[in-house]
């Protein structure tokens, strides 16, 4: 029995690199995104409850309309619903009009719902938006994002461009709005702002300021 365990888990590891490039389709109803994924290296875990796939050298995963590569990537839970990557990661979505830059992830496909704990450089090409920090969490269901430590954004404007920095910066995407806590500031066509709270509309590009404020217009 150990021996023919033994030979199945060989002849799984030889025909994983074929597999891994084929469609897989989660039989969750509410996750309808079929999942690709490839790698010059691959393991697999087949214990019950603990299956995962490991890929590597050129590991990438394709969710929808989402790219996601990474030094290593690991797929594991139900349907594989969790995507974790490590290393360079580099995520793409020409639909939604984001892409990111980190040194790792953690993806959970069923809560649509991307984390980030290591540095980052968000690209939005749909508001003409840049964002760096330390942390971040990206809902995809609702296009909201919250970044936060040391965040800077830039977003261009028919005036220039709009410098904001904050410790905190909730950004929905969906309503086009901006609001940056914590040292808050905004610089702005020779103009700057700071105060407690700071809200943005990126349609409008006005700004409202709550709390303690200071300012410095030119006339």
């Amino acid at each position: 029995m150990k021996r023919f365990l033994m030979i199945m888990s060989i002849l799984m590891l030889l025909i994983l690199p074929i597999c891994a490039e084929e469609e897989v389709a989660p039989d969750t109803a509410g996750d309808s995104d079929e999942i690709t994924f490839s790698g010059g290296t691959s393991s697999i875990v087949l214990r019950e409850g603990k299956e995962n796939v490991v890929l590597s050298e050129g590991a990438s995963v394709s969710v929808g309309s989402m790219e996601i590569s990474a030094d290593t990537i690991t797929l594991s839970g139900n349907d594989w619903r969790y995507v974790n990557c490590e290393g360079a990661t580099f995520v793409s979505d020409p639909e939604r009009g984001i892409a990111i830059r980190t040194t790792g992830i953690w993806y959970d496909r069923t809560d649509e719902r991307i984390l980030i704990s290591e540095w980052f450089e968000v690209d939005d090409t749909v508001n003409e938006v840049t964002a760096t920090g330390a942390s971040l969490e990206y809902r995809l269901s609702d296009e909201r994002l919250q970044l936060d430590k040391s965040v800077s954004l830039q977003k261009s404007t028919d005036s220039g461009i709009m410098r904001c920095q904050a410790e905190s910066v909730i950004f929905s995407r969906g309503e086009n709005m901006l609001t940056l806590r914590g040292n808050a500031s905004v610089n702005w066509g020779g103009d700057k702002y700071s105060a407690e709270v700071i809200s943005v509309d990126l349609d409008t590009d006005s700004i409202s300021l709550e709390g303690r404020i200071t300012g410095n217009i030119n006339g």
